[in-house]
């Protein structure tokens, strides 16, 4: 398996057991840092607000059951960056209440001084229905 992909599941493994320490040792302490997260919210800027960000997370009502790589994994990985590209599926509990949940997922990463691959931009977002109003402008043929 691929080393960035290995780096990604670990850290979705982190998200499910709420291990903040892992999860906030997965990214890069810079402040160009940007995370798109899936929502209500657009972006996060730069660690210290991540950090907020997934302390708030481990403290919410929200059980992640399972999160994993399902379809179109892409990467590519050069000496000090690299990316995991393509589409997550989660499976949460709220209240009792389960379901799954399906995302794009990016992940761009850097090797950093200390040997150990950081996240520096990671975006979780799903498709808008029709933004334009014509529908998939992809042909059939």
């Amino acid at each position: 398996m691929n080393e960035l992909v290995e780096v990604t599941n670990e850290h979705f493994r982190a998200a499910i057991e709420k291990n903040v320490e892992k999860l906030i040792g997965a990214y890069s302490k810079t402040n160009s840092l940007l995370v798109f997260v899936e929502g209500p919210r657009w972006a996060t800027f730069g660690y210290e607000m991540v950090v907020k960000g997934w302390r708030d997370f481990c403290s919410s009502a929200i059980k992640l059951k399972d999160c994993s790589w399902v379809e179109g994994l892409r990467t590519e990985m050069h000496e000090s960056m690299g990316f995991v590209a393509g589409i997550v599926e989660l499976d949460v509990e709220i209240e009792g209440v389960s379901r799954k949940i399906r995302f794009r997922g990016t992940f761009v990463l850097r090797k950093e001084e200390d040997g150990k691959w950081r996240i520096i931009h990671e975006h979780f977002s799903q498709p808008m229905p029709d933004p334009y109003g014509i529908g998939d402008w992809l042909k059939k043929n």
